[in-house]
């Protein structure tokens, strides 16, 4: 049984609320993704996700959260909110789904830049719920063996799996600069804001140009499995 919130009534609540107290929160960002995919790239991907996984495990769906944290995308397209801005929103969601019976929250996040507010929610509301209340934040990369990449071949498969339509592949392009620095180094200026572009050189970090909706099919199985797998072993805690 999966319950998207936006389509039942408050009667339908109060009867699936007796078969499943969990609800997954999909949180995205709205951010440029090169030239070739759509601003909603995070935002869609979790979202789907979310919508897949709760067919496999009875959950309630929430909208998507497509404002996220995108700062390091200056001056490109991105809608952002400070930390501070979307945590006070995740937290005031927690709190209102925890008093209609919620009792698992899991926060699905789909993008890199919102990890440093998901990661300190559980103790955000430490006092503020019950303690048998359980909220964890899990990041959908960490559910595929593929790297991470952004705008690049994985991305761009997982779009061209869910939204075909969406994506322009004819513009697709690699990073225009050379990714050679460490890791260590790319990850304490990633974040920063406007850092993105002087990384990329064009707000592309992988290559596109050989993404397919059957790579992204393959990716999708592969995180709704992992992800399914992980509520599952979270509920025995």
């Amino acid at each position: 049984m999966s319950a998207a919130i936006y389509k039942i009534s408050d009667l339908d609540f109060r009867h699936c609320i007796t078969k499943t107290s969990r609800a997954i929160i999909p949180i995205g960002s709205l951010e440029q993704h090169g030239a070739h995919l759509p601003v909603s790239t995070d935002s869609l991907i979790t979202e789907y996700i979310a919508k897949v996984v709760a067919q496999k495990i009875p959950s309630f769906i929430l909208p998507v959260i497509s404002y996220g944290v995108s700062y390091e995308h200056k001056p490109r397209f991105n809608l952002s909110l400070r930390n501070c801005t979307l945590s006070n929103m995740i937290n005031d969601v927690c709190i209102s789904l925890v008093e209609n019976g919620v009792k698992e929250i899991i926060l699905l996040n789909g993008h890199h830049g919102n990890m440093g507010v998901l990661q300190y929610i559980g103790q955000n509301l430490y006092e503020k719920v019950p303690s048998d209340i359980k909220i964890y934040t899990i990041n959908y990369w960490h559910l595929m063996q593929s790297e991470f990449d952004h705008a690049g071949n994985v991305e761009t498969s997982l779009v061209l799996a869910i939204a075909p339509d969406l994506v322009k592949m004819e513009r697709a392009k690699p990073n225009s600069k050379k990714l050679s620095k460490s890791k260590v180094t790319y990850s304490s200026i990633t974040n920063n804001p406007g850092y993105f572009l002087k990384i990329t050189g064009n707000g592309v970090w992988g290559d596109p140009r050989n993404a397919t909706s059957q790579k992204g099919r393959k990716l999708l199985d592969e995180i709704v499995k992992n992800l399914s797998k992980a509520i599952l072993e979270l509920e025995k805690y």
